[in-house]
């Protein structure tokens, strides 16, 4: 498992309709091109981002299933890297 963050109100009503899927490199809902949700090894690395940029009160932690190494790429400088296939969001407690 690794993890992403995203936009609490939006995340919890997309769960609550039965969207459970994080989106990997490929075409994004506008029909233009994605290159792939954030993701991160860590909670801990996730919450840290989070803690950073201010947005501890508007977005949350979501666990992704997915692999660090082999479904994930690297961002140059950056802590989290971008998802390549689509997968399975997990509401964590």
């Amino acid at each position: 498992m690794i993890y992403t963050v995203g936009i609490r109100l939006k995340y919890e009503h997309a769960l609550a309709a039965g969207i459970k899927t994080k989106l990997g490199r490929g075409v994004g809902p506008d029909g233009k091109p994605y290159p792939g949700g954030f993701v991160f090894r860590t909670i801990g690395d996730a919450r840290r981002f989070l803690a950073v940029k201010g947005l501890t009160g508007t977005h949350m932690v979501l666990g992704v299933k997915a692999d660090w190494d082999r479904d994930a790429e690297p961002v140059a400088g950056a802590l989290f890297r971008r998802l390549i296939p689509d997968a399975e969001l997990v509401k964590l407690d």
